[in-house]
């Protein structure tokens, strides 16, 4: 998969809920039925492609970096000059944008349904 097809994998998973953590990212891509991504893909995701992925992503303004406040444990959304400098990426959640849903919408209408076709 090239580079901007993982973003798009990894925009989409983002999809399913307000905010994920690198871990069920991971999770939600590598899950070893079909479909999944990781069916499509032939090959599990790794932490370095999705950290990537989310770098390009954040540089787009298509997702936002989240930090738990303890002791009320609300999340907050950070600068993303901030992700992996004052908030380690194991620290992080990351929301996707309604700008990034739009992006994985038109990647699946152009792209992404032709190549990567859903089984279902």
């Amino acid at each position: 998969m090239a580079p901007e097809e993982i973003r798009m994998c990894v925009a989409d998973v983002l999809q399913d809920d307000d905010i994920e953590n690198i871990d069920s990212i991971l999770r939600m891509l590598n899950f070893p039925d079909e479909p999944s991504w990781r069916a499509s893909r032939g090959a599990a995701f790794t932490d370095a492609e999705v950290r990537e992925a989310l770098r390009g992503l954040m540089a787009d303004g298509l997702v936002t970096p989240y930090v738990e406040h303890p002791p009320s444990g609300q999340c907050v959304p950070i600068p993303v000059d901030d992700v992996d400098t004052q908030y380690p990426w194991d620290t992080l959640w990351f929301h996707l944008e309604p700008e990034g849903r739009d992006a994985v919408r038109r990647w699946w209408e152009t792209e992404g349904g032709q190549k990567y076709p859903n089984p279902e």
